[in-house]
């Protein structure tokens, strides 16, 4: 028998946990309308496939990422999940794939061949994980707390996609006059661990709206360092005016990733990094918030 309980509600602070920041559930499907920026490569994602199984809830479902097309599915919900069989949860941009490709290659995902981890607690998540690429195909599995520490930040990426946290895209040469512009307002935010926290307002109640966080124009050379963010909201032609409100998150690992490629690794908690969040769809001054980013 398949349980349907909410994976967001039921296990928020054990994935967010993983991911350094709080996650929230969201619906989500195909036709992504970003511009495209670039290719998966060089070792080409083919897919990878992830079962959970375990903590409180005692959830056991599959996912799989399409590495050509971006879609994540939710493969197999036997309990404690929030899909059906089949269902699109995600679609995700080329920078998004291509990131969590390179976490996966950069923990060795590829030459784990079989390998068990361990077990350590009936209460954490267990993942069994197949990552499939041009050169070929690595297998392994284990504990949440048992992972060595890049498997587990690759796992609970793709985790946290699974459950709404998308990863930042990092265009700093994009515009944001290339993506959906429609309507919305930014009410609050926050940054825990690597999770941007955005309130979010807009008009709708009848589509699904895509929204997207994308850094632009390069880093401002300020002490500390600033870094433009905009927001993309695509509302799908939504013909109902109802006011939504509803948080969205954002995985900050890739702006870290490219932060440190810039300027080197410091320290951990010693590099800050201020956000200029921006909202580009209205008559209004395009910067909503500034956040301060510590890492």
């Amino acid at each position: 028998m398949r349980g349907k309980g909410t994976i967001g509600h039921r296990a928020p602070g054990r994935i967010a946990a993983l991911l350094g920041g709080s996650l929230f559930l969201t619906s989500c499907g195909p036709g992504f309308t970003g511009p495209s920026m670039s290719a998966v490569g060089p070792d080409t994602l083919q897919e990878i496939r992830m079962r959970v199984t375990g903590g409180i809830a005692g959830v056991d479902y599959t996912v799989a990422l399409d590495g050509s097309t971006g879609i994540l599915r939710g493969e197999l919900c036997e309990h404690g999940c929030a899909f059906e069989d089949g269902d699109v949860l995600q679609a995700l941009h080329p920078y998004q794939v291509r990131y969590l490709a390179v976490l996966f290659l950069d923990a060795g995902a590829h030459q784990l061949k079989g390998v068990d981890f361990g077990i350590q607690c009936c209460d954490q998540f267990h993942y069994e994980v197949a990552y499939r690429h041009t050169g070929g195909e690595g297998t392994f599995q284990g504990d949440s707390e048992v992972l060595p520490a890049e498997v587990k930040t690759a796992v609970a990426a793709l985790h946290g996609v699974m459950s709404g946290t998308l990863p930042l895209i990092v265009g700093l040469d994009t515009q944001p006059r290339l993506w959906p512009q429609d309507p919305f307002s930014v009410e609050e935010t926050s940054v825990a661990g690597d999770v941007l926290r955005v309130k979010v307002q807009y008009g709708g109640g009848c589509a699904r709206h895509e929204i997207q966080g994308v850094a632009w124009g390069g880093w401002m050379e300020s002490f500390p360092v600033q870094v433009r963010v905009f927001l993309t909201h695509e509302a799908f032609d939504d013909p109902c005016d109802a006011f939504i409100t509803e948080d969205r998150y954002l995985d900050l690992g890739p702006l870290k990733r490219a932060y440190r490629k810039s300027y080197g690794s410091q320290a951990p908690g010693t590099a800050t990094l201020v956000i200029r969040l921006e909202n580009h769809s209205g008559d209004g001054p395009a910067l909503q918030r500034t956040v301060e980013y510590r890492f």
